[in-house]
């Protein structure tokens, strides 16, 4: 009987397949979260409920290794006179280094089309890369981000946020007429 027999693990064929393997905390929080969450929830088939699930196992693994939670969310606020509010949440609830710009679209770099004004009533800017369209911010150890643009006239913009290598864009920031 052959002394190095391998098993079958939720994690993949043998063990040498888990979440320890892949030597990055980011992987092996979500392996680890989803293991985990099939104890909650072992099979699902409605496309809604699976969806319901990944955001839960992605709550679970930034809970389980908060260093490495990245996940970024927006507040975007109606148009008054002329200025719009953007709220950014950063889920690590930890100061935080953030890259931001202002983008014509989701998946853009910086847009061409400059704001009247750009204001961070929350957070530190660490460095002005560009005038009122790049920056680093320093978040709170809140996580809550502020920032207010102004505009005159009509266009829109998306907020894009780059932290630990990953870019999250905001909804739409629309300047109307």
């Amino acid at each position: 009987m052959p002394t190095n027999r391998r098993h079958t693990e939720f994690f993949g064929p043998d063990l040498g397949r888990g979440p320890f393997s892949s030597n990055n905390a980011a992987v092996a929080s979500v392996q680890i979260a989803t293991a985990l969450a099939q104890l909650h929830t072992p099979l699902l088939r409605d496309t809604t409920e699976i969806l319901d699930h990944a955001s839960f196992i992605r709550s679970l693994a930034d809970t389980l290794f908060p260093d490495q939670a990245s996940a970024i969310r927006f507040n975007v606020g109606d148009e008054d006179s002329d200025a719009i509010e953007v709220t950014i949440y950063d889920d690590s609830r930890q100061y935080s280094l953030l890259h931001v710009w202002l983008a014509d679209d989701t998946g853009k770099g910086e847009t061409v089309t400059t704001p009247s004004e750009v204001t961070w009533p929350g957070g530190a800017i660490l460095e002005t890369i560009t005038l009122r369209k790049r920056y680093f911010i320093i978040s709170p150890n809140t996580g809550v981000v502020s920032v207010t643009i102004k505009y005159t006239g009509a266009h829109d913009y998306r907020l894009a946020v780059a932290r630990n290598g990953r870019i999250y864009y905001s909804p739409l920031i629309r300047f109307e007429v």
